[in-house]
Formats: structure tokens, sequence, C-alpha cells
């Protein structure tokens, strides 16, 4: 049901807060399997059968995931067309890694010919800087992510009515400081608009509200800390089940401060918009465990060879499951990771990173001196510009002023610029000036790697 009412989300979106709020209680009345159909039973029951089974079952069923997806796209994705049928994974790993490069260079490539009316277009800004628009599989992938995240929120007593304190995402209706949001239980504080002058509203909403959780941005949950802190006249001292941080790297030392300051547990986890991998953290480890009922990770040296060694350093390379719409095979994430010694996740074997490398938690400042991280201004918009660029990053040299050099793909045009800046700026409130900067390529650090955000001013915020 969900996917089928996606596509009016824009027009929700526009109507009073009143109505928004009734017809979202109404919604979040309905059971779950209705709202989120057969493939939430599906998948919630493969999460248990893994679980159940031992190490040779749970290859075994990996295995069948694996072959189904890549077979579905010999016989309908283009790009694959002319290889053949697989049966193991030495014949999968003999398969090409792809990268973003490769797609959105030739997207219609990637996409199968059988599934067209199950298309649910998405994008990504990219921590890379090389946005890219692909899609996602109808009655599949939504149904999917929201079983997954009730299983892995649940370890911590996550149910679907509790009360969830949002902190992090797209801008708010007219730019509202925090706005309660009956369709997921969440009040929603704003990334953009919060600051220490107006920490003491916020704090007496969320009094009001009474959160069980905390889903943020660990950028954005840093920043709210710092609000209360830089105030001697305010303080938190409100009880909290857990948090729930993601699309960000967490340091040992910040799960720490932020698990400290709040006095609760904390569930950190990597994943990607591309929903085809997916790796979290437990309360007693900071590894992270790629779950294999979700997808396939490889972690692979730049030759393209499996890493074994603990302690290594190599590419993160995923496969999806469960899209046969646009299946990722053998994509390159373009993040590092490093091997654990562990390799398993509570005799669940699966591959087992210690560090992840490559995710951004850059900051930019507005002109009043808010900090507002990457993730909440860019790569959490999804915004729809960025199909038409094909590489982007950003400088700051003094607050409230930001310079975009894009090189352009060959469908953007004066209206995509006008649209991106008026986006961008409308989600803080004007309080920051854009410029843009046009240019043929972005030079590479000296590891190859893209720097998304050449930053100048941090130091006189540090």
């Amino acid at each position: 049901m969900e996917d089928v009412l996606y596509p009016f989300l824009s027009f929700f979106n526009k109507m009073p807060s009143g109505i928004q709020n009734a017809l979202g209680f109404t919604y979040r009345s309905l059971p779950r399997q209705f709202r989120y159909g057969s493939f939430y039973r599906e998948y919630d029951k493969r999460i248990s059968l893994f679980l159940e089974s031992d190490t040779e079952s749970v290859q075994n069923l990996q295995l069948a995931l694996l072959c189904e997806t890549v077979n579905q796209a010999i016989g309908s994705v283009p790009f694959y067309t002319n290889f053949h049928i697989i049966k193991n994974i030495e014949e999968f790993q003999s398969l090409p890694i792809i990268c973003k490069h490769d797609i959105v260079e030739n997207p219609k490539a990637f996409v199968s010919t059988k599934f067209t009316n199950q298309k649910l277009k998405s994008n990504t800004g990219g921590s890379s800087g090389t946005p890219m628009a692909f899609y996602l599989h109808g009655g599949r992938t939504r149904s999917k992510e929201r079983a997954h995240f009730d299983w892995f929120w649940g370890q911590c007593g996550y149910a679907p009515d509790s009360r969830l304190l949002m902190i992090r995402g797209a801008p708010l209706k007219n730019n509202a400081l925090f706005q309660y949001q009956s369709i997921k239980n969440c009040l929603s504080i704003s990334c953009y608009e919060l600051n220490s002058s107006n920490i003491k509203k916020v704090l007496a909403a969320i009094r009001n509200f009474r959160p069980h959780f905390i889903h943020g941005y660990p950028s954005a949950v840093r920043n709210f800390i710092r609000c209360i802190t830089e105030d001697p006249n305010v303080n938190w001292d409100l009880p909290l089940h857990g948090l729930f941080l993601g699309s960000e790297s967490l340091s040992a030392i910040e799960r720490t401060e932020i698990g400290e300051f709040f006095d609760a547990q904390i569930l950190h986890w990597y994943g990607h918009s591309e929903c085809a991998i997916m790796g979290g953290n437990s309360f007693s480890s900071n590894e992270f465990f790629f779950y294999p009922f979700y997808g396939y990770a490889e972690l692979l040296d730049e030759d393209g060879k499996p890493i074994h060694t603990p302690g290594e350093i190599g590419r993160i390379v995923a496969t999806s499951f469960d899209n046969y719409v646009m299946p990722f095979i053998r994509y390159d994430t373009g993040d590092y990771g490093m091997l654990s010694n562990v390799t398993s996740f509570e005799n669940l074997p699966c591959l087992v990173l210690s560090k992840i490398e490559g995710r951004s938690q850059d900051i930019i400042f507005l002109n009043d001196g808010t900090r507002v991280s990457l993730t909440a201004f860019i790569f959490g918009q999804h915004l729809p510009e960025f199909s038409s660029i094909r590489e982007m990053q950003l400088v700051q040299e003094v607050c409230g002023s930001l310079l975009l050099r894009i090189v352009r793909g060959s469908d953007y045009t004066a209206d995509d610029e006008r649209a991106l800046i008026n986006r961008l700026q409308r989600s803080v409130s004007g309080k920051i000036k854009i410029n843009c900067e046009y240019i043929d390529r972005i030079e590479k650090t000296k590891q190859g790697k893209h720097r998304f955000l050449i930053q100048k001013t941090e130091e006189i915020h540090s």
C-alpha cells in the first residue's frame, strides 16, 4: 500500500498539519502487513530462518538469493545478458565489478526490461560526489526496509508505536523548528534551524512529547548536544531506551560521548540509498555485521581479490537481493572497510568489518553560525536535480556562503541550477548564499578519492 500512496507524498506534505496528522494516525492504525504488503512478512520470515539455521544452511540460503538476483539480471538486464547463468560463488566472482560512474554513463544498460511496471525512481546525492538516479523495486524494496529496521531496532525494545525523536532528514514544512508527524509517531527536529538560541523551545517540545528513542544523523545529534551544553540554563533530563544513528560514520569516542550524555544504548548502521547491503552494530560491539539475509557484501583489494586477513583495508562491494528492476551486482560503493577478526553475528556467519571509511561527516556553516551536516543538507534530501549532475564539489571559505563546483550532465539546464539553489537555500531558511561554478572535471586526492567538501572555515568554529 505504501508504494501506491508514495506518488501522492508531495501532495500530502502540502496539506495543513492538522489534516496530515489525522490522515497519518489513521494510516498508522492499519495493520503493518497491510501497509507494507506481503513482502514485509516474507522478509521477516527470512530473517528468522537465517537466525535459526546452522552455518552451512546459512551459506546455502545466501547463495540461493545471490543466484536468483544474478540470474534474473542475466535474463533481462542488458548489461548482463551475455553472461552465463551462475551456480556458485566462483562463477559469481568472475562477474565484473561496476561503479557509480558506469551506471551514470549508461543507466539503461542496468535496468531490467522485464519488470517495467514495478520501477520506483530514486536518487542519491552521494558522499562520493557523483549523484545518481536509479530504480527500486515496487512492492519489495520499501517493504524489506521496514521489516529489516523493525527487526534491527527491535533488538533494543523498539515497537511500531514507540515515540521517536527525529534529528535528521529533509527540511520541515515552512522551515519549522520542529513538527509532530503522526504517520511515524515522531517529533522531528529541524537539522537546518536548530541552534543554541532556540534550544530551550525545542527542549520544551521534546519534554511534552516524551520520546522513547532518538533517530538521527550522528553529526546532527552531536550538534543537538552542543546546543544544550553551550547554554548553562538548559539540560537533558529525559530517560531514553536507545538511539538509532545512521547515514554517517560514528567513532568509538563519539559513540561513548553520545551514549553517556543520554545514558542510553546506541545502534549504529552502515547502509546506502541503493539498498544493496546493510551492516549494523550491536550493543556490545562497534563492529559492522553485514547481514547475509539482506544482501551480499564483499571486501576486496585493489586487484579485486577477496581480503581474508583481519586488519587489512579494502573496498566494500555490494550485491543487492530482492531488487529485480535494477539489481546492483558487484557494485563498488566507494567506501572502504577494515576486516575484523570476528566472523559472525550471534553465531550467524557474515562479513564483519571493524571500521568503515569514506562516510562524510562534514559540516557547513550558515550566516548565523548554525552548523548543518552535509548528510542533512545534501545527501539526505535526494534532490531530483542530482540526476542531471555528473560530479559535484562544495567549497566554503566564509560562513553563510557556499560554492557548488559542478560537472554537468548532458541534460543539465539553467532551470536545474535555479531549482537546485532555491531548494538548498529554502532548506536553511535562506541563511546561505550559493553560487555555481561549472568545470570539466574535479581533481581527485592522491588516493584517487573525491573530496566532496573543501571546508576552510571549520577551524574557527572548532
